[in-house]
């Protein structure tokens, strides 16, 4: 009797939780009805005509200007330095100055000897000076030896051509220097670039035998 009475009264609740429920809904739809109507239409963007705008072409603020090597050593070549100047290497000038300084020093020194020899040779060596004033005092100080002259005078020679060829290579080299300065510019070294030294450890297999080491790997 009591189980009849239960299942009944739960057929019961069953019955009005599903009226409920179709209230709720029904009321909703109706709220929601003239709110839908109020809404306007969105058009669609797919179907909207596109419209183009000429593009306006940005300037390239990154282009980086073009470091000559050809106007590096052209300039170097009409006057040495003013390569170095052009790649602002102006830690260089000191060095090529100053090699061409030590280079005119020992060209004025050296010709002036060769002069002095060249003349008291020519003056002992010509006939009929005897009753002449010397030159210069290498006559009286070689004693009028022609032989000890000619060698004094050949020696400076010497040292005046061994001037010229210096002269000529370190023009040639500040030329060359300008040139490799330039080609490297504009050349970007990183500040990562490390070296990492790691175990290594290679297996033995058929062909090689087992093996151990150290690998040295750069990362930049």
């Amino acid at each position: 009797m009591i189980k009849s009475i239960l299942y009944r009264f739960n057929k019961i609740r069953e019955a009005l939780f599903i009226h409920k429920a179709s209230l709720i809904i029904l009321m909703g739809l109706i709220l929601v009805q003239p709110i839908y109507g109020q809404v306007k239409p969105i058009a669609d963007s797919l179907n909207a005509p596109i419209k183009f705008a000429p593009s306006k072409k940005i300037a390239d603020t990154t282009i980086i200007k073009k470091h000559s090597p050809r106007r590096a050593t052209t300039l170097s070549l009409i006057f040495p330095g003013l390569g170095q100047i052009y790649n602002h290497k102006y830690w260089k000038l000191p060095i090529v100055y100053g090699g061409f300084g030590t280079i005119a020093y020992f060209y004025k020194a050296n010709h002036n000897e060769y002069i002095k020899f060249r003349n008291a040779y020519n003056f002992v060596t010509t006939p009929g000076t005897d009753k002449l004033p010397p030159v210069n005092d290498y006559v009286t100080r070689y004693n009028k030896n022609s032989t000890l002259l000619l060698s004094g005078r050949d020696y400076y020679r010497r040292n005046l051509e061994l001037t010229y060829i210096v002269a000529g290579a370190l023009y040639v080299l500040v030329s060359i220097d300008a040139q490799v300065d330039a080609q490297f510019f504009n050349f970007d070294v990183s500040d990562e670039l490390t070296l990492n030294i790691k175990p290594f450890v290679q297996q033995p297999s058929k062909l090689t035998p087992g093996a151990a080491g150290v690998s040295l790997c750069f990362s930049f």
